[in-house]
């Protein structure tokens, strides 16, 4: 009882230190429920049975650069969405930019277009007024939905003014 009397601020001291630290640990696990968890939750189950193998990547990417338009063409895999990225020549138009998009989906197989999700960013090396110009595919979708055209929208501006 003495040792307790004599260090009773420092026995309190510690209780208290305890107890904050209890309540800090709760608070973290409230915020952050799962952090060692995967990113993607279960979302991506199913993905490796699917996923386009390296060689199917390449085909991709070949394809895409003989084309005598494309500069270059690159494919990244995020998730369940295929990015492909290209810069094209000047000279090309919008509409055949946009049939570049559909080479892609000619090299996927059925079940890769069913799984994934397919993004085309298509630029231009020199600005644009047009460009870039982003074609998203959804997995259920049959084809490619593209961002509006942007000479259109400046001339809606300009008349709306």
């Amino acid at each position: 009882m003495k040792f307790i009397k004599k260090n009773k601020f420092t026995i309190i001291a510690i209780i208290c230190f305890l107890a904050i630290m209890l309540v800090a640990v709760e608070v973290k696990n409230i915020f952050f429920p799962s952090e060692g968890g995967a990113i993607y939750g279960d979302r991506l189950d199913g993905r490796d049975e699917v996923k386009p193998t390296n060689k199917e990547i390449s085909k991709i990417t070949d394809a895409l650069n003989e084309q005598e338009t494309v500069k270059e063409a690159k494919v990244v895999i995020k998730g369940k969405i295929i990015n492909v990225l290209m810069t094209i020549d000047d000279g090309v138009s919008l509409e055949d930019a946009k049939g570049l998009a559909n080479i892609v989906l000619e090299k996927l197989k059925k079940d890769q277009k069913e799984y994934f999700d397919v993004q085309v960013i298509i630029d231009k090396s020199n600005d644009s007024a047009q460009f870039p110009i982003i074609g998203y595919k959804h997995h259920s979708k049959e084809g490619f939905i593209f961002t509006k055209d942007r000479e259109e929208t400046a001339e809606q501006t300009e008349a709306e003014s």
